[in-house]
C-alpha cells in the first residue's frame, strides 16, 4: 500500500471514498448507499459554500443548502455560539436571495446541539454586559423567526442530544426529520434560566397544533408547557418528543440515522414541489393570563411546602409562568402576539441571568456537568 503512494487504506477525494484492495493491490471506489448522504464525503467534492469555526454551508445539490454544525472547541456537543448562528444566518441570506430553494439544518456529528455556550454566557455575566446579552438573545430570537417565516422551506434534522437552544433552533423549521433516537428538551431551569430564544413560544404553538383546534383550552396549553419546561422534561425518543410537544405529530421520524440527512433533503424538495407557503404570523394567541398564574402559584406553593422545590426554584417557575400565561396582556377576552411573548421571554431570561443563584448554577454546571440545587 505504501509503495502505491497511499498513506491509509481509506481515503476521501473528489466526492468518493476509495480503499486499497490488498488482494489485487489496486485502489477501488467504495459504492455509496442510495439512501444516505455522507457529508464528509460530499464536502471533498467541492461542495462547501462556506466554512466557519462552528458550522459550514454545504451544497447538497438540486438547489438544497445544508447547515452542518462542527464546533471546534466542543465537537461532541455543538453549543450555540456566534459562529454557528452567523452561519445559519448566512444560509438564510442565500435562501432569501433565491440562490437555493430549500435549506436543511442537520449534520452527522455525535449530537445535534446541547444548547447555549455557558462559558460565553458566564463571561458576559461577569462583565455585566447586560445590554450586549439582551441584544444577542434578540438576534437569536430574530433568527428563529426568520427560519419560521422563510418563503422557502427550512427542514431541521435533529438527532441524539438536542437540548435547550438546540430545541429552539429546530422548532421554527417548516418540518423536522428526526432520528428515532432523540434526547430533546428545554432544560434551561437546570442552570437557573428559562428558554430565551423562542422556546416558550415554540412549545405553546406546538401544543396548540398537536392538540387540534378546540380540543385544548388556553390554561391546558400553558399548564402542559409549564410542567414540561418547569420540570426540564427530556424526551428519550422522537415519539415521546411528539407527546411532550417538542415535535409536531406531523414530523418525520427516521429509524436509521444514516438516512436522516437525505430524507431531510427529499422532504425539503417535496415541500418545494408542493408550492410551500410559510405560516401566518400569530396575533391571536389565547393564553390564561393572571388567572392561570394564580393556579400555577398555588401549585408551586404546595411543591415548596413538600420540599420538592427550593425557594429559588419557585422564583424561576413564577417567571416562567408569567411568560407561558401571556404576561400582562393575555386574559379571558384578550389575545397576544408572537413578538410580545418573545419580548417577555427575553426580559425574564436576562433578569434571571443577573441573579447570583443562577450564576452559581451556571458555574456548577460548567465545573461538574450536572445541575446544582440551590
Amino acid at each position: 500500500m505504501l509503495a502505491s503512494g497511499r498513506e491509509s487504506f481509506y481515503e476521501l477525494k473528489d466526492g468518493n471514498r476509495t480503499y486499497f484492495d490488498v488482494l489485487s493491490s489496486t485502489v477501488k471506489t467504495e459504492e455509496q448507499s442510495k439512501k444516505s448522504i455522507n457529508l464528509n464525503l460530499h464536502k471533498t467534492g467541492g461542495n462547501v459554500v462556506k466554512k466557519d469555526w462552528s458550522a459550514s454551508l454545504i451544497d447538497l445539490g438540486d438547489g438544497v443548502l445544508n447547515v452542518e454544525f462542527h464546533s471546534v472547541l466542543q465537537p461532541t456537543l455543538n453549543p450555540i455560539d456566534g459562529s454557528l448562528a452567523q452561519t445559519i444566518s448566512d444560509g438564510m441570506d442565500l435562501l432569501e436571495a433565491d440562490k437555493y430553494q430549500a435549506l436543511v439544518i442537520g449534520h452527522q456529528g455525535a449530537n445535534f446541539c446541547a444548547g447555549a455556550n455557558l462559558a460565553n454566557m458566564i463571561q458576559a455575566i461577569e462583565a455585566s454586559a447586560w445590554d450586549q446579552m439582551n441584544e444577542r438573545i434578540k438576534e437569536l430570537q430574530n433568527l428563529t423567526q426568520r427560519i419560521r417565516f422563510s418563503k422557502a422551506p427550512v427542514v431541521a434534522a435533529p438527532h441524539h442530544l438536542t437540548l435547550g437552544g438546540g430545541f429552539e433552533l429546530i422548532a421554527p423549521a417548516a418540518h423536522r426529520v428526526a432520528a428515532g433516537e432523540l434526547y430533546i428538551g428545554a432544560v434551561e431551569v437546570g442552570v437557573g434560566l428559562i428558554p430565551g430564544a423562542g422556546g416558550n413560544l415554540r412549545l405553546i404553538l406546538n401544543l396548540m397544533e398537536n392538540s387540534g383546534k378546540g380540543r385544548i383550552n388556553a390554561f391546558q396549553v400553558s399548564q402542559k408547557a409549564f410542567e414540561t419546561i418547569g420540570f426540564a422534561k427530556v424526551a428519550t425518543s422522537a415519539d415521546e418528543a411528539k407527546f411532550l410537544g417538542y415535535l409536531l405529530k406531523s414530523d418525520t421520524v427516521i429509524i436509521n440515522n444514516d438516512h436522516r440527512i437525505l430524507a431531510a433533503k427529499q422532504k425539503a424538495l417535496s415541500m418545494v414541489n408542493d408550492s410551500y407557503k410559510p405560516p401566518q404570523y400569530r396575533d391571536d394567541l389565547k393564553l390564561p393570563g393572571t388567572g392561570g398564574r394564580t393556579a400555577m402559584a398555588m401549585a408551586l406553593k404546595g411543591f415548596k411546602a413538600q420540599g420538592k422545590i427550593s425557594s429559588y426554584d419557585e422564583l424561576i417557575a413564577k417567571k416562567l409562568a408569567f411568560v407561558l400565561t401571556g404576561g400582562d396582556k393575555a386574559g379571558l377576552t384578550k389575545t397576544v402576539d408572537e413578538q410580545y411573548l418573545l419580548d417577555i421571554e427575553r426580559e425574564a431570561f436576562v433578569s434571571l441571568a443577573g441573579e447570583s443563584l443562577t450564576q452559581d448554577r451556571i458555574r456548577y454546571m460548567l465545573k461538574k456537568g450536572k445541575p446544582l440545587r440551590n
